[in-house]
C-alpha cells in the first residue's frame, strides 16, 4: 500500500486531518476511485442502503456478446418436411411409449398375482436318495427343531431373576429418595414462628 493510500485510509477513519490529502484526491483518479470504494465499504458495514456502487458493465457485456459465436437452429429433418410422415412419426413415438408403459404394467400385475398365490398343499417332491454315506441323514422339510423342556425352565428362571433385580433396583431408588428427603428436612431445621 502506498503512502497516499495509507493517508487516505487514515483520513477516512478520522485519524488525521489535512488539506494535502484532499488535494491529492482531487488530482489523482486512482485515489478518487479508492475514495469512492472506501465509502461503499463503510456504507455496507453500516448497512446504509443509500450507498451503492456505480457499476457500468454494459460495455463489457456488449463486447462479450460481440465475440460470442452465433448459434444457428438445426435444419428440419427430411421426414418432417413430408406432410403425411411429419405427423405420423411423432404419433408413432408416443404410441411406442404407451406400449412400453402398458407392458411394464402387465408385468407388474402378473408378478403380484404370482406372488400372492397360495402355496401348494403337497410338500415338495425329492429325488430318491442313495443310501446315506458317512452316517448322514437326508435333509427333509418335515424336520423341525423343538426346544427341550429343560431350556424352557432355564429361560423362565432367568426371567424371574431379571424381574427380581429390577424390583430390587426400584426399591433402592425409593429408599435413597426417602433418605435424601430426610436429610434435607434435618438440615433446614424446625421453623420458628
Amino acid at each position: 500500500m502506498t503512502q497516499q493510500q495509507e493517508k487516505l485510509s487514515a483520513f477516512m477513519d478520522g485519524e488525521i486531518e489535512g488539506n494535502d490529502i484532499i488535494d491529492a484526491i482531487k488530482h489523482d483518479e486512482a485515489l478518487q476511485a479508492k475514495w469512492q470504494r472506501y465509502h461503499v465499504y463503510r456504507g455496507a458495514m453500516r448497512k446504509e442502503a443509500s450507498v451503492a456502487p456505480q457499476l457500468d458493465i454494459t460495455a463489457s457485456v456488449a463486447a462479450a456478446l460481440e465475440n460470442e459465436p452465433a448459434i444457428v437452429a438445426p435444419k428440419r429433418s427430411r421426414w418432417q418436411s413430408i406432410p403425411l410422415i411429419g405427423s405420423v412419426v411423432p404419433f408413432a413415438k408416443q404410441s411406442g411409449q404407451f406400449a412400453v408403459a402398458a407392458s411394464v404394467a402387465v408385468a407388474v400385475i402378473f408378478g403380484v398375482q404370482y406372488t400372492n398365490q397360495e402355496a401348494p398343499t403337497e410338500p415338495f417332491m425329492t429325488a430318491p436318495t442313495i443310501a446315506p454315506q458317512g452316517g448322514l441323514s437326508p435333509v427333509s422339510l418335515e424336520q423341525t427343531r423343538t426346544l427341550p423342556r429343560n431350556d424352557m425352565n432355564e429361560m423362565l428362571e432367568k426371567k424371574r431373576k431379571i424381574n427380581a433385580l429390577i424390583a430390587d433396583h426400584e426399591q433402592q431408588i425409593k429408599l435413597k429418595q426417602a433418605q435424601e428427603e430426610e436429610s434435607e428436612n434435618e438440615t433446614s431445621g424446625p421453623e420458628r414462628p
